[in-house]
């Protein structure tokens, strides 16, 4: 079964100290920037609710860093109550639990199994925006994720990727390439290949580079 992740920015409610929980929104009705949108009555997280561990950025290979005691709809809102660990039990955890009551961070990400769905097109500023709305869902986990929903907010937080991206063609300067007269191509096309050692390490830092880039895109939503 397709596997959906939904990644939304959401306020902490008031923090219990010693029982280290609080109240998040881990989804809403609201429309997303892909025109998705989640009708809160159509959420099944009976099984969720067997295993309601809440790992960091969908890392299941790690200890989970909270975990849900409970969780409802309210509303068109689907809201839970995150624990985490005390300090002494896993500093890690407690790095997660302080930085999301500082704001530093203010995400999380829903993971959903779609069991009814259909397209649907909003007006958005403006413009046609097609999407899907979902009506019944199962939850499969959630997850603490740093990136927030909105996808302009990446550049203020430094994490818009690994290189800007590029500007409109008209605006591009002329390839490198294209100015190289034909005989210093010739040239180059002539020289030894490079060796294999070299190929090896090139093709491993473009696996990485690809590697990062889907990391970023699973984390945004843009990955199923």
């Amino acid at each position: 079964m397709r596997l959906v992740h939904k990644v939304m920015d959401f306020t902490v409610g008031r923090a219990d100290e010693e029982q280290r929980t609080f109240w998040a929104v881990a989804s809403s009705g609201a429309v997303d920037r892909q025109g998705d949108l989640i009708e809160a009555a159509g959420w099944d997280f009976t099984n969720f609710l067997k295993n309601p561990v809440i790992p960091w950025a969908h890392d299941y290979a790690s200890p989970p860093v909270a975990r849900a005691l409970a969780i409802k709809v309210q509303g068109d809102r689907l809201l839970f109550q995150a624990q985490f660990p005390r300090p002494e039990e896993y500093a890690f955890a407690d790095t997660i639990y302080r930085l999301y009551k500082g704001g530093y961070l203010r995400a999380f990400s829903v993971g959903f199994a779609p069991l009814e769905s259909e397209l649907v097109t909003h007006q958005v500023d403006g413009r046609s925006l097609t999407g899907t709305r979902y009506q019944r869902q199962e939850l499969y986990e959630i997850s603490c994720v740093t990136l927030p929903a909105n996808p302009e907010a990446l550049v203020s937080l430094g994490l818009s990727g690994l290189q800007p991206p590029p500007p409109p063609a008209a605006q591009r300067p002329p390839s490198p390439l294209a100015q190289t007269p034909r005989p210093a191509i010739a040239s180059a096309l002539a020289k030894p290949r490079p060796s294999a050692e070299a190929a090896r390490r090139a093709l491993a830092s473009l696996a990485l580079r690809a590697l990062i880039a889907r990391r970023l895109d699973y984390h945004r939503g843009l990955l199923d």
